[in-house]
């Protein structure tokens, strides 16, 4: 298993979407902080094009300290608009973002499934800085077709996961609270429907949690089909993302399970919006690698 740093470090010290050259800081961030693998995005069609010009600095940088990145996000919510004209001039923004994937050695790009197109009345999810402990209301659009958003889903990441497999990567998808897909149970029933055996999940433990799951129960529903996973914890009230402890996720029971599945994939620490993000990151990788390895895993890096 590798230990990997989030690109949620990233967001949440320099901004959403962060500059070239404050993407290529925060490198060097996670490289005093000890971290030799890491993940990396691209927040919508101009920052995608703008970090796949720069990959060859952003490449350099990291072989010059030993470091990879293991998962590359295109992050573009045209992926999945209810119009065709509109997915299909984005889709060469997202093979843009596998291209890029590809050109770091990732073997994961990874795609989000967004909020539905309903009216929010007041704060809205995941809009510039990523907040918790918001509550949100909305107003149901009469022309809002759930069949046809759900069709709209399907078709796109079919699409992401094709154009994913002419780079030999792993298309990965996580449940997140408030978007479309939220849920294991919605994964599931979007890679059945979408039929592309290079799709995967994210686990993403602390939405998970937040969505009142079991997580070792959960794991073992997607057996065979988890591509990495993310490590926070919360208390399931509230989708934070805190060190491990400061919540009530049941990790000994996820990693049995993990370890059951012979799982090997990356394991990033996740956290955000707390106090000293660097000296925790760091925290959290040393206590991850004594609780690895009393689970009987080695992680890397």
């Amino acid at each position: 298993m590798l230990l990997t740093a989030c690109y949620l470090y990233t967001i949440d010290t320099y901004g959403y979407p962060p500059t070239i050259d404050e993407g290529l800081k925060a490198i060097d961030d996670l490289h005093e902080l000890g971290f030799k693998f890491i993940e990396l995005e691209g927040v919508e069609e101009e920052h995608i094009r703008a970090v796949h010009t720069e990959r060859a600095r952003f490449k350099q940088a990291l072989d010059e300290r030993g470091m990879r990145c293991v998962n590359f996000c295109p992050v573009f919510r045209d992926l999945v608009s209810m119009d065709k004209k509109t997915r299909e001039a984005a889709y060469p923004s997202f093979a843009l973002g596998a291209e890029t994937a590809a050109y770091f050695g990732a073997r994961t790009v990874h795609v989000a499934t967004y909020l539905p197109p309903v009216e929010f009345v007041g704060a809205q999810p995941y809009v510039g800085k990523i907040k918790f402990k918001e509550q949100y209301k909305v107003r149901m659009p009469d022309s809002f077709s759930w069949a046809r958003q759900w069709d709209a889903l399907v078709e796109s990441v079919a699409k992401c996961a094709d154009i994913a497999q002419e780079h030999r990567l792993t298309l990965i998808i996580e449940p997140r609270v408030g978007e479309m897909i939220c849920s294991t149970d919605s994964l599931l029933r979007l890679m059945d429907h979408a039929n592309r055996s290079n799709l995967k999940a994210n686990f993403d433990c602390a939405h998970l949690n937040a969505q009142k799951e079991i997580l070792p129960l959960s794991a073992r529903k997607l057996e065979g089909k988890i591509a990495g996973l993310h490590l926070a914890d919360n208390d399931g009230s509230d989708n934070r993302h805190l060190f491990p402890g400061e919540g009530n996720i049941d990790f000994e029971g996820v990693f049995k399970e993990l370890a059951r599945q012979g799982y090997d994939g990356p394991v990033g620490i996740d956290l955000g919006s707390i106090p000293n993000l660097g000296k925790r990151y760091a925290e959290c990788a040393q206590w991850l690698r004594a609780f690895a390895k009393k689970q009987g895993f080695e992680l890397e890096g």
